[in-house]
């Protein structure tokens, strides 16, 4: 049967008009209301039938997307999540969630539709995909990853700045051996952490604190892949025979992320060494899991709450301001010290 107004009235036992009040964008009744009675109209099936009410169905929602494999990695991605969603809650509007696969992109149906006033995309994002949101001509944000080809509005940590920022301590700390843990290609941020770690060794190298040629310094210590599905599945065994396989070990890992630091900390137990005793090791994001192992990890504090509210806040500013300019916001990050820095070289010689 053909969906009306007063089928959605009678859910709320409310008037046609105030129904007809929401559809239409009109004062008149709270925006709490408002976007009930959109939400309704949606799942009944009645703004199907109704075009000219899709615009005001897409002034209540954002879309936000996030690759399906960053699912696993919510201790970081989904802080930012729930910011997203609590500050587009505390500005009226609802978030709607798509999961997608970079390799085999869709455009969602709500953009495709324009059931949405914007997009936030969550992590990293292939360019030319990019370009197919843009070409839906919807105002788009990304967080935690900006575009190296398109002008499009970012929110992003100071990556850079960590990864010299951690490796300046370390050498201040004593440490001469400094060895780079991560995934170069699992997005953006690993690598500009990666851009900043190496720069700090560049700078070393070019003051004569360190001696030797950069690439093979940095190809000695590091291990620059193969170790990112083995930290998603927690497979430990796997983490330990990479690096029972790499033929040098530095005093310190400079790790990616927090998970691959924690996951190389069981991984190192597994061979046979203490951490901080026998190697130290830091991560990247200051996830909840730092303050719980044993011992407490050493890492780069990334607002993730802010990012989230920024790219909202951000993404309002847009809608409203279609024809600005872009912009990339840079949130800055601190040092965290905690328990997994020990003193170079303290105990095994054999280790060391």
């Amino acid at each position: 049967m053909k969906v009306t107004m007063k089928d959605i009235a009678n859910v709320y036992g409310i008037s046609v008009n105030a129904v007809s009040l929401a559809l239409n964008n009109k004062p008149g009744i709270s925006n709490e209301m408002r976007i009930k009675i959109l939400r309704t109209a949606e799942e009944m099936g009645y703004l199907e039938t109704k075009e000219k009410f899709v615009r005001t169905f897409a002034r209540t929602n954002i879309c936000v997307m996030m690759q399906k494999r960053y699912s696993q990695d919510m201790d970081f991605y989904g802080r930012v999540l729930f910011a997203v969603v609590e500050e587009a809650k505390k500005q009226g509007y609802d978030t709607l969630m798509n999961f997608f696969d970079d390799d085999n992109f869709e455009i969602p149906v709500t953009v495709a539709d324009r059931r949405v006033s914007g997009v936030i995309v969550i992590g990293k994002i292939r360019d030319h995909n990019i370009e197919k949101l843009c070409d839906a001509r919807i105002p788009l944000v990304l967080t935690d990853h900006a575009s190296l080809t398109q002008n499009i509005d970012s929110i992003i940590t100071d990556n850079k700045l960590g990864g010299y920022v951690m490796v300046k301590y370390l050498f201040e700390e004593g440490f001469q051996r400094i060895g780079f843990y991560g995934e170069l290609g699992y997005s953006l941020s690993i690598k500009e952490r990666y851009w900043g770690y190496k720069e700090a060794l560049s700078d070393l190298f070019e003051s004569g604190k360190l001696e030797g040629v950069l690439d093979e310094y940095i190809q000695t210590y590091s291990i620059l892949g193969g170790m990112e599905e083995a930290v998603f599945a927690n497979n430990n065994k796997k983490i330990a025979a990479l690096v029972k396989a790499h033929k040098q070990m530095p005093e310190v890992f400079v790790c990616s992320n927090d998970r691959a630091a924690i996951s190389l900390m069981l991984a190192l137990q597994i061979l046979g060494y203490k951490v901080p005793r026998d190697i130290s090791v830091v991560g990247f994001d200051n996830i909840d899991m730092c303050e719980r192992v044993r011992p407490k990890l050493t890492t780069v504090n990334v607002n993730k709450e802010l990012m989230g509210k920024r790219a909202v806040q951000k993404l309002l500013y847009k809608i409203t301001h279609k024809n600005s300019p872009s912009e990339n916001v840079v949130i800055s990050v601190g040092l965290i010290k905690r328990e997994s820095v020990g003193m170079p070289c303290q105990a095994h010689a054999e280790k060391c």
